[in-house]
């Protein structure tokens, strides 16, 4: 038997924890996130308060079906938006307030449908108006649906340059969503990263390859869902941990190879403790085999076939 399918038999048969936070108060059915309170249904998010249904909002307020947000309070449906508050149906806004269905829009205060506009008040669709006409005609289009409502705004968003990338503070990098990083490469959705390359929803993080929702480390590859690691590789779900190879939802640990659902552990081999010495004797003997197997370097194998058709 090769070392990934023993790998493989002890998590199925080790017990683990349904959701993976950190940190949480108050918050059911939240996933990979931590430090956040009263929380429902917010998944890869940190530090945020009295938030329902967000993916990936950071240090948020009392904010509902939103998606990388940072510092907001107050908004709904709003798409990558920075310091806004009292936002809805917005897309990579900053420092807004009360502003509905805008676009790259920064500095501005009561906005409605509007693109690519700096340090503007009352407009709408990019034309301005006086308060009170403002407020007349926001509360009649406020009666349409959202549908109807990006009908109005599709000429405007066409017609309005932007760059080619959406990125801020960032140097010699290239991606999509990407802020305060430099030297990094296909980065996307992440931020204060130096020296990445492939990653997604990675932040503050250095030196990090093929890797996603990892945050606060450094030295890693080919891991998924975690924090605050340092010189770990092939891990899923581990925190605040060293040197881990091949583990999954290792916490608090240090130097364990091939172990599932560990906290405080060191010198680790498939969940059985070993001394210093034959502990390193061991994972270089492992590490020859896998690579004999044809094993090192892979990713975990999954118990279920890929259905590559789809049913009648």
């Amino acid at each position: 038997m090769t070392f990934l399918e023993q790998f493989e038999q002890l998590k199925l048969k080790t017990p683990r924890i349904g959701l993976q936070c950190v940190n949480n108060t108050n918050s059911p059915f939240c996933q990979y996130t931590e430090r956040s309170k009263n929380c429902y249904m917010t998944f890869a998010s940190y530090e945020s308060e009295d938030c329902m249904y967000n993916h990936r909002v950071f240090y948020c307020t009392d904010c509902n079906d939103c998606t990388l947000c940072q510092k907001c309070t107050l908004c709904y449906e709003s798409l990558d938006c920075l310091n806004c508050y009292s936002c809805n149906y917005c897309d990579h806004c900053e420092n807004c307030n009360d502003s509905d269905h805008c676009y790259y829009c920064i500095g501005c205060k009561n906005c409605f449908g509007c693109v690519g506009l700096h340090q503007a008040q009352y407009h709408i669709f990019n034309k301005k108006y006086e308060p009170e006409e403002y407020a007349k005609k926001v509360a009649e289009f406020s009666k349409h649906s959202p549908e109807k409502i990006q009908a109005h705004i599709e000429p405007v968003l066409t017609k309005i340059p932007r760059n080619h990338m959406y990125s801020k503070k960032t140097e010699n990098s290239y991606g999509e969503d990407l802020h305060s990083s430099r030297d990094s490469y296909w980065a996307f959705d992440s931020k204060g990263l130096h020296d990445c390359t492939y990653v997604y929803h990675c932040d503050d993080s250095k030196d990090l390859r093929d890797c996603s929702h990892l945050g606060w480390s450094e030295v890693g590859y080919e891991i998924m869902n975690g924090g605050n690691l340092n010189d770990c590789m092939f891990c899923l779900g581990c925190w605040h941990s060293n040197n881990l190879q091949y583990c999954d939802t290792v916490h608090s640990s240090k130097d364990c190879f091939g172990c599932v659902a560990l906290n405080h552990g060191r010198f680790k081999i498939l969940n059985e403790q070993y001394t210093e010495e034959d502990y390193h004797k061991k994972v270089t003997e492992i590490t020859e085999q896998m690579k004999k197997d044809g094993e090192w370097g892979k990713w975990f194998d999954s118990p279920y076939e890929e259905v590559t058709t789809y049913g009648l």
